[in-house]
């Protein structure tokens, strides 16, 4: 056993000074004599941290110090001084981290050592199985995960306890891990797998072997997805169906989305595979969405996305006098502009008493030579964007007849109101410096 565990710490290049993270627990203290063991003369850092939630947590901290003094290590602790009322053991796991991270840049080392080992695996793997998610995440965690290092992922618990007897090491017991109704961890540690191994009683190293494979398994998909990810953006259509979701995921992790769940991928597969929904968009969460714009996908903060009811005022138009509508000034006017770039001609049989400039409603039409067009089909027919139909403009009678529709900065005339030999010429103008 001894081998063992040193055979694993000879697989690390280690740093002159290293985090460890002790608890009390026979993990732990197997893990901080281990390492000092095999690096006399690296500077150990003991970092331990006093949750009060038993009344054991002060004399666990005063023998975890005491610990450290032995072993000739720096001690820090943190207190957990507000105890939340939900989601405690999430919030435990991450103010330890925060806690872990603090020191590496205090102490200016890039290893913090944990001392996870295979029964902690089988019981991370069961977890998510049991409470659903991508397939990734059933590799349950990593050996060497940004500044975290779990050396001991590959021995089980039966081991450890085995290597602190040889070594006469005491550690301290935490009665709660005892406590099958205390968490959903301890139900899988106590009454579970120990059923499982009336089955097979190699079930913990059956499991990580499972993980191992599932991780090995999920960096090649990875690879192949990344190899898919610029036709997302591009041309979503050119990538086949079996690795939409896979390289969606690949997507997301690039643009630094991690918490998603597996049925938002599938979500998004179903809205880009739908021939009725050309443009659409799923929410990910408050501040993220996903954008489908016929084949292309994008994300975007939900800040940056305008609102589908434009809030843009009506403007009458007075004729040949100048006023201003959204970002530009526009003029109605029977005078032809210098700049035809900046204007467009139209005729009117009768004559108005003034026009309008307003947002697309849903019920507009333009109408054709042959018949009438609504302009949410002109839309989806030009493949505007979001953005760009927010921008579309109209230029209406005062009976709301359309007689043109700004498209991405081009007006479309309507062929009721193109000048014809009995109609009198009107020109709207805009962007004219000269007023």
């Amino acid at each position: 056993m001894i081998n063992k565990i040193d055979e694993q710490l000879r697989r690390y290049a280690w740093e002159a000074t290293i985090i460890v993270a002790v608890s009390g627990g026979v993990d732990s203290v197997v893990l901080l004599h281990a390492l000092r063991q095999y690096l006399p003369d690296t500077k150990l850092v003991v970092a331990h941290v006093n949750y009060h939630l038993r009344k054991e947590s002060d004399g666990d901290a005063l023998f975890v110090r005491q610990l450290a003094t032995t072993y000739q290590a720096a001690f820090e602790q943190i207190d957990w001084s507000i105890m939340p009322s939900h989601a405690v053991e999430e919030q435990a796991r991450e103010l330890r981290y925060r806690f872990f991270a603090r020191l590496a840049g205090q102490y200016r080392t890039k290893t913090i050592v944990v001392a996870h080992h295979a029964n902690d695996q089988a019981e991370t793997v069961l977890l998510k199985l049991i409470r659903g998610g991508r397939l990734e995440q059933l590799a349950g965690m990593s050996v060497k995960k940004r500044l975290v290092l779990r050396p001991f992922l590959g021995i089980t618990k039966q081991q450890l306890i085995t290597y602190a007897q040889q070594h006469h090491l005491s550690w301290r017991e935490d009665d709660t891990n005892f406590d099958a109704t205390y968490t959903p961890r301890n139900l899988l540690r106590n009454i579970v797998i120990p059923e499982l191994k009336t089955i097979n009683p190699q079930v913990v190293n059956h499991v990580n072997s499972f993980a191992k494979q599932i991780a090995e398994q999920s960096e090649l998909i990875s690879f192949q997805a990344k190899q898919y990810l610029p036709l997302l953006t591009k041309d979503w259509t050119k990538i086949p169906d079996l690795w939409l979701e896979v390289t969606l995921a690949a997507y997301l992790h690039e643009q630094k989305v991690y918490r998603f769940k597996q049925q938002q991928l599938k979500q998004i597969h179903q809205l880009l595979i739908n021939e009725k929904k050309p443009t659409g968009s799923i929410q990910l969460s408050h501040t993220v969405v996903l954008i489908k714009n016929y084949r292309q996908v994008y994300l975007k903060k939900t800040t940056e996305i305008p609102n589908t009811v434009q809030d843009l005022p009506t403007l009458m138009l007075k004729l040949n006098q100048w006023q201003n509508f959204a970002d530009d000034v526009y003029c109605w006017t029977t005078n032809q502009p210098v700049n035809s770039d900046n204007s467009f001609v139209f005729g009117l049989v009768d004559e108005l008493p003034a026009i309008y400039l307003r947002p697309v409603k849903t019920s507009d039409k333009l109408a054709l030579i042959h018949g009438h067009k609504k302009l949410r089909r002109l839309a989806i027919d030009e493949k505007l964007s979001q953005n760009e139909r927010h921008d579309m403009v109209v230029l209406s009678t005062p009976n709301d007849d359309v007689i043109a529709v700004r498209v991405r900065q081009r007006w479309r005339l309507s062929a009721n109101f193109v000048s014809k030999q009995d109609a009198t010429n009107y020109w709207l103008a805009w962007r004219i410096e000269e007023k």
